[in-house]
């Protein structure tokens, strides 16, 4: 007995030696991308002195930080031509002599402190100095500083910590804010973009919340924001964060908060209609933590644009037929047409939005969904619109059985299903497990009649991707999050893109 703790005890100090030694080593030096202010090139040519090349080939992986406490784990990786993890449409296209633009966005849930603190039990075996938000904050703002984004989205940052989190970035940032829409709720999402890059066209600050609705009675908010590019005002982006419901057993709220969302992305980033009728958007990135996993029900409606929901049980929206024993069915009603939000995620009122507001966004108050900025009339969950000028809706609208959407989504990283090794799944945070809740989306085309080679107009493409660890690193390497290294119990998500910007005549 005393021989075999002698070799435990001599494996485990070996074990130790080696996670020190190899953190130690030293890393190669590198530019960090954040360093590289947007780009704008045509033709080949770049203004600005600080301009870089708009695409490089040749670019290899860099790590995050010049200590080895990160770069084993994060790093920036090269994405092959025609981007993205998972999509609907793999296709890749190359775009003319336009102006492009490269930029990059970062994604993170920080962690609010009143939430660790009301739920201290789930810390419970953490190393307690790296839980208190004083040193969380730095480590937190020394990541992000490092990579520089020119847009940040971030999660569960408290409303208390707001002024200050943001006196700690670059002076640069302007900042929207959204607390969630609960009296008892401290935390909310935020949105930070470059002002010295970017002019805020307009902007909303999504509720979920709406009256007498079960799936939407929850406080989770998001906010959108559409972003022109100063130097070439014709460029624009508009970029979406939220925070969706956490309870594992109620996918149908957050289907329908997807479904919300989707409406109002519809909403902001329409750009006009093709001949043939087909909306066009402007490019979107959509990010945040979704508390949901990959090829989930509201998963598959953002990547594939389609989701049959009648036949799925009518709370965790698996197939009935995985089910023992008698499940209740959504059936072909998912939200009430109250709301005014079709089956196709649109707004109804906004049916002749290219006539009535040409060239601009309708404002929020037009659609049906309650906000706290406008007033209820008539008892309606949102008491807007104007039913007199609205066109009779088809009860078919809303009782399709399916949801659809128009926009095409990729998402930034790649997702793999839990048959695969967990040296290959990546996780972005820990759920009695570790798993992905926490996604980056964009849409690389402007319409969904664009996805093909005949058809090139790849406007927005993906350059890079900050890795995120393997579920066999978090388990053997990191351990519990937050700790000295990390911040925060969810990882960061971050991507390079490269926007190009359209035609005059689109």
């Amino acid at each position: 007995m005393k021989r075999l703790l002698a070799v435990l005890i001599d494996h485990r100090l070996l074990k130790n030696f080696s996670r020190c030694f190899y953190r130690g080593l030293p890393q190669s030096k590198y530019v960090p991308p954040g360093h590289w202010p947007i780009a704008n090139s045509m033709d080949g040519s770049t203004n600005g002195s600080s301009a870089t090349p708009t695409r490089n080939k040749q670019r290899t992986a860099r790590n995050l930080h010049q200590n080895g406490q990160y770069s084993v784990h994060r790093r920036w990786e090269t994405v092959a031509s025609g981007g993205g993890g998972n999509s609907r449409n793999g296709s890749s296209a190359t775009a003319g002599p336009r102006d492009r633009f490269e930029f990059t966005l970062m994604n993170y849930n920080i962690l609010a402190q009143d939430l660790l603190d009301s739920h201290a039990a789930l810390y419970g075996e953490h190393d307690p100095e790296g839980l208190p938000w004083d040193l969380r904050c730095k480590r937190l703002l020394a990541e992000i500083n490092t990579i520089k984004p020119d847009i940040l989205c971030v999660q569960e940052l408290q409303e208390t910590h707001a002024e200050s989190f943001c006196s700690g970035l670059p002076q640069h940032y302007a900042m929207l804010y959204k607390k969630r829409t609960g009296n008892d709720k401290t935390d909310g999402c935020a949105l930070f973009y470059r002002r010295d890059l970017f002019e805020l066209v307009t902007h909303h600050k999504v509720e979920f919340y709406q009256p007498k609705v079960n799936k939407l009675n929850r406080e989770n908010v998001a906010i959108i924001a559409k972003l022109a590019l100063k130097a070439n005002p014709r460029a624009k982006l508009v970029i979406s964060t939220t925070h969706l419901l956490y309870n594992p057993r109620r996918q149908d709220v957050r289907l329908a908060q997807v479904q919300v969302l989707l409406a109002e992305l519809d909403r902001l980033a329409f750009s006009g209609t093709m001949p043939n009728g087909i909306p066009r958007y402007e490019p979107v990135i959509l990010c945040g933590d979704f508390n949901l996993q990959p090829f989930t029900a509201p998963y598959e409606l953002l990547t594939k644009g389609f989701l049959r929901y009648d036949r799925l049980d009518s709370r965790s929206l698996q197939p009935a037929n995985s089910w023992h024993g008698h499940v209740e069915q959504v059936g072909k009603y998912f939200l009430p047409p109250a709301l005014g939000i079709t089956d196709k995620c649109q707004h109804t009122t906004l049916r002749d939005r290219e006539k009535v507001h040409r060239d601009k966004v309708p404002p929020s108050h037009l659609t049906k969904l309650y906000h706290s900025n406008h007033e209820k009339e008539d008892g309606e969950p949102g008491g807007n619109g104007s039913p007199s000028k609205e066109r009779s809706s088809s009860r078919s609208e809303f009782s399709s059985g399916a949801l659809t959407h128009q926009f095409v989504f990729s998402s930034a990283y790649r997702h793999y299903g839990p048959d695969i090794a967990q040296d290959r799944r990546q996780a972005t945070t820990f759920q009695d497990e570790w798993i992905t809740v926490d996604y980056l989306f964009y849409t690389p085309y402007r319409s969904v009649a664009e996805c093909t080679r005949q058809l090139p107009n790849w406007n927005l493409e993906l350059l890079q991707t900050y890795s995120l660890p393997t579920v066999q690193q978090c388990g053997r390497e990191i351990g519990y999050i937050p700790n000295r290294q990390y911040g925060s119990d969810h990882f960061s998500l971050a991507g390079r893109f490269l926007l190009t910007v359209p035609r005059e005549d689109q």
